[in-house]
């Protein structure tokens, strides 16, 4: 399929102009009765270069013997902008040697991915390091290197023995899709998985990073529908698609996705009471992935509900595909509202409802209580609606700021704290230390009713490096060491006249949230050694 763009000049390509390309919806093994399911992804156009490399990514194929990469070209010949999507081979060897495809389709998923996180913020995700990220999409590596590392801009995609065929992990949307959040991720809040980050950052990091491969895969409708009839033992027609086969095709499916051998933890059906001490990031992350899954399946059965039992299974599909949707969206949505540094899951919780309830101030159809319900239910504290901005706390603000430069300027943010003592003391900065990393970033997003909202985002953090005596002086810390970091930091949003409508901190010298983080020498030096691995590369879950 070659897609048409005309043009007579460059200037014709418009920003927000969207190609489809075509991918395999699941995966090479998985086929219909025409070869390997597929469905069309919507990316934006982009002037590409043999390789093939655009602005953000570049994608390297390794031949199947020897080290050299072998560059494919995915545009008409003489033509960059425009991009030629092909099917891919109804047979399975031929779609296993098939490069160019295996670029086509790494390249769509990484573009969709990136899309969805940037039309749903309304704004540019940076990578961690400049540059493009660079996916391997052929690469040397066993299923047990596949993974994004940190300080390297590169995702390593091994491969995996599947009928007697060695079959290339990239072809898997769901785990393309994993792999290129996490890199988002870390290009958006680099604290949740550096150094200083704990479990809890990194269980962050593998949750959001499944749900993305879960619902942005689930929410294609040939795939919910395909899903459907299997549970239902059929084509579906005449036959009842009741709520405990609609949960156990949603759960069937998330856990097909799961199912790549080590790089997956399956779903846990039951929360175990002490979840959240588990030490692996990715089994701790899987209980939240559950009941966001939940949440979306009890939402689904409302909506067929409203439509009454005439729905066709394609329909029911559909709002499986729209359900899914909406609530990742609301998930995305809800990052930054976290602050930068040392989040929790209710962080995540209150990041998602205070979005939701800014863009959506109608909840017709209780899509925040059913989250709030089953987040409830394994252990997260509801978020009370008062007050859940944070910004009643703080009256009679000075705003002496500059609006143009607000929305650009880091200094002009540190200006507005400064200038107001009651920011300073909530977020229990030490005085004498600069911050040690400010963000400021504007967004644009379009609510439901045609609306755009226009805000700025900004984020920061102060560590602080303290002595054995002074960390016991000032907040009771008990070390050997010689030193200990402690940090903590903040996030503002300001509406698009400048005011403060959303705060949300994590205090640097509070005694007691720093002693529940530090514990003791033994307990940090085991949780470090425990998520060391995950720390550099998203993707393992042990032995």
């Amino acid at each position: 399929m070659t897609v048409e763009i005309r043009k007579k000049v460059p200037g014709d390509i418009r920003a927000g102009q969207m190609v489809p390309v075509t991918v395999l919806a699941e995966g090479p093994v998985a086929s219909g009765p025409g070869g390997p399911l597929t469905v069309d992804l919507r990316i934006p156009v982009e002037r590409m270069r043999r390789g093939p490399s655009g602005l953000r990514f570049a994608i390297h194929i390794r031949k199947w013997r020897g080290t050299n990469v072998a560059p494919v070209t995915l545009t008409e010949v003489g033509d960059p902008w425009r991009l030629v999507s092909k099917p891919p081979p109804s047979e399975l060897r031929e779609l296993l040697d098939d490069n160019r495809f295996l670029a086509q389709h790494v390249y769509g998923v990484a573009s969709a991915t990136l899309d969805l996180f940037e039309t749903t913020l309304g704004r540019r995700m940076p990578w961690n390091l400049e540059g493009r990220l660079v996916l391997k999409a052929r690469d040397q590596a066993d299923a047990y290197e596949t993974g994004y590392e940190r300080g390297s801009n590169i995702i390593r995609f091994g491969s995996i023995e599947r009928l007697g065929y060695k079959v290339p992990i990239a072809l898997y949307r769901d785990i393309v899709a994993h792999e290129v959040t996490h890199a988002i991720l870390d290009g958006f809040r680099p604290a949740w998985a550096d150094a200083l980050a704990n479990t809890e950052q990194l269980a962050m990091h593998e949750a959001i990073a499944d749900l993305v491969a879960i619902l942005s895969v689930f929410s294609s409708r040939e795939v919910v529908y395909r899903q459907l009839a299997a549970v239902a033992n059929g084509s579906g027609t005449g036959k009842p698609v009741t709520d405990e086969v609609m949960m156990r095709s949603l759960f069937d499916f998330a856990k097909d996705l799961f199912a790549r051998g080590a790089l997956r933890e399956p779903l846990l059906d039951v929360a175990p009471k002490d979840w959240q001490q588990l030490p692996e990031p990715h089994a701790r992350g899987s209980v939240v992935v559950g009941a966001v899954l939940r949440t979306v399946q009890r939402l689904w059965a409302e909506r067929n509900s409203r439509f009454g039992d005439n729905q066709s299974l394609q329909q029911k599909a559909e709002s499986g595909s729209i359900v899914g949707m909406r609530v990742l969206r609301m998930v995305i949505r809800g990052l930054s509202y976290m602050p930068p540094v040392d989040v929790t899951w209710r962080d995540l919780l209150r990041g998602i409802i205070a979005a939701d309830m800014d863009m959506i101030p109608e909840d017709q159809h209780h899509y925040r209580d059913v989250l709030q319900d089953e987040f409830s239910a394994i252990g997260i504290r509801r978020i009370p609606s008062a007050n859940i901005s944070g910004v009643e706390n703080y009256t009679s603000l000075r705003y002496p700021i500059r609006l143009r430069a607000l929305g650009s300027d880091p200094q002009e943010v540190q200006r507005f704290v400064w200038e107001n003592p009651r920011l300073l003391d909530a977020a229990r900065l030490e005085r004498r230390t600069p911050l040690s990393s400010t963000r400021v970033r504007t967004s644009e997003r379009v609510s439901p009713d045609g609306f755009v909202v226009s805000e700025i985002g900004a984020s920061f953090i102060q560590t602080v490096r303290m002595g054995r005596k002074e960390a016991f002086v000032r907040l009771g810390l008990k070390t050997e060491r010689d030193y200990v970091d402690i940090r903590g930091g903040g996030v503002l949003r300001f509406d698009a006249g400048g005011r403060l409508v959303y705060a949300a901190f994590k205090p640097v010298l509070d005694r007691e949230r720093q002693a529940a983080m530090f514990v003791s020498d033994e307990q940090r030096a085991a949780e470090q050694a425990a998520s060391s691995t995950a720390r550099n590369k998203f993707h393992r879950t042990g032995d």
